[in-house]
């Protein structure tokens, strides 16, 4: 399950270069919808090519950071989204759209473990880390009103997990990470040791792992590129205090190149709240347990 690390941190890079990038990014060569098609067909291929260079050559890791830096400056440029709107019902466009986001999704898991090993180990990138923290978690206050007393959930953490840790460090909140990716779990478990965490940030591989934490969680964030959306809500309809903010981060449209969609009609039991966020590369809901709803889990 990805990702609340990196997925913040391109956000917030994304913000930072908006102004020099995006005209660069826009109508670039896409005059028709076969332009188009060709450059997602272009990303599938180089996403693949890094994905397979970085096994050999460890450097190469950083051009597919920019690989995943471009993709990110695609999905938020309104002429693609115009694109996209009028070839979504193709059949190859859903397919390359389809594995475009599984690429990326593999190329941001071995990027985060890749970064977390350098920071814990090298103390590589740490004042640019720490300075993005308190950017981030502004962006996080605004909408979940997280504090002290709070014990916080963030499903799909991964290796990097850049708001859970920031919430942690701002609020001294208990912060509970799930990833079912061992290997992301222990990075995580190490870069949280390494910022001074040990008290009150934990790592598991299941959000049901811990069954009293669940139900004293006050916030539940569920990453952008956790496939399985509908089924976790469905897990924690009778789980969760009835007063819990559930933060679920999803992409449709142009966005699902990068995150996993959602069907919100399907959220009939949620109160749903929409996030108004420019130029964001994900879409964010809170969702609050209906009041027939939260009744019957009680």
């Amino acid at each position: 399950m990805l990702r609340h690390g990196w997925l913040t941190f391109l956000h917030i890079l994304l913000m930072f270069n908006a102004g020099m990038n995006m005209e660069e990014t826009e109508g670039r060569h896409i005059e028709t919808q076969g332009d188009f098609l060709s450059c997602l067909h272009s990303m599938e291929e180089e996403l693949t090519r890094l994905a397979v260079a970085i096994h050999h050559s460890p450097d190469s890791w950083e051009l597919l950071s920019e690989q995943l830096d471009r993709l990110c400056e695609f999905i938020v440029c309104e002429e693609n989204e115009k694109r996209w709107r009028q070839g979504s019902n193709c059949e190859e466009v859903k397919q390359c759209s389809a594995r475009i986001r599984d690429r990326s999704a593999h190329a941001l898991c071995m990027i985060e473990k890749m970064r977390a090993l350098r920071t814990y180990t090298e103390a590589w990138d740490a004042n640019l880390y720490l300075s993005l923290l308190s950017a981030a978690v502004q962006e996080e206050w605004e909408y979940t009103r997280i504090k002290r007393e709070s014990k916080v959930i963030f499903i799909g953490a991964g290796a990097f997990p850049v708001s859970a840790l920031t919430i942690a460090m701002e609020t001294s909140a208990e912060v509970l990470c799930t990833d079912i990716d061992e290997e992301a779990v222990r990075h995580g478990r190490k870069l949280a040791n390494f910022l001074g965490l040990q008290g009150s940030f934990h790592y598991t591989d299941s959000h049901m792992r811990d069954r009293e934490f669940l139900r004293e969680a006050t916030h539940v964030f569920i990453a952008s590129l956790v496939p399985e959306k509908l089924e976790i809500l469905d897990e924690l309809t009778s789980e969760v205090h009835p007063d819990c903010k559930i933060i679920v981060r999803y992409g449709n449209g142009l966005r699902s190149l990068f995150n996993y969609p959602l069907d919100i009609r399907s959220l009939k039991e949620w109160r749903v709240t929409p996030v108004s966020r420019h130029n964001c590369i994900y879409e964010t809901l809170i969702l609050e347990l209906q009041k027939s709803a939260a009744r019957s889990a009680i």
